[in-house]
């Protein structure tokens, strides 16, 4: 089979890999069990089912993936056409000392740096909405302080999921 198969058509079946801690471990630990299931019951979530938590985490490690990625390079593709426009802008009272076929040749790459850029970050903000709206940032969170409560330490987390929550990690 494929590593790439999918659990319950929601998540590639090597996101099992990206569980901390599995739900039996969760479960011996006393009165975590109740805990647990209150806060997945706020979050729609059951953080006692393996799965469930493999593809949230899957989803919420693909949405800061693209959120990177998209935002360096808009902020890259960005920034120089909007150093490129300000030049321009700067060179406009010299306009008219200009050949016509030359104005096009030189504004062509700076207007395609911008729309690109703005492109891409767009794109970066639309990542982070459905990353807040879709839940996945407070399923998280809530992911986060059942582990807290476990004992886990911090520095055995994978660096994309730190906390977010803004609480201290025991």
């Amino acid at each position: 089979m494929s590593a790439r198969r999918m659990l319950n058509g929601s998540a590639p079946g090597e996101a099992l890999e990206l569980l901390p801690m599995a739900a039996v471990h969760l479960m011996e630990i006393p009165g975590l069990t109740e805990t647990a299931r209150a806060i997945g019951t706020d979050r729609n979530i059951d953080y006692l089912v393996d799965r469930e938590v493999a593809a949230m985490l899957h989803r919420h490690r693909r949405l800061l993936s693209r959120m990177n990625t998209y935002g360096v390079r808009g902020g890259l593709l960005f920034a120089p056409g909007a150093v490129g426009a300000w030049f321009l802008i700067d060179s406009a009272a010299d306009r008219d000392s200009l050949d016509p076929v030359v104005v096009p040749i030189v504004l062509t790459p700076v207007a395609l740096l911008l729309a690109v850029g703005v492109y891409l970050l767009i794109r970066a903000f639309w990542c982070r909405r459905a990353w807040i709206r879709g839940g996945t940032r407070d399923q998280v969170n809530g992911y986060l302080q059942i582990l807290s409560e476990a004992g886990l330490p911090i520095r055995q987390l994978p660096p994309w999921l730190a906390p977010f929550t803004g609480m201290r990690w025991r």
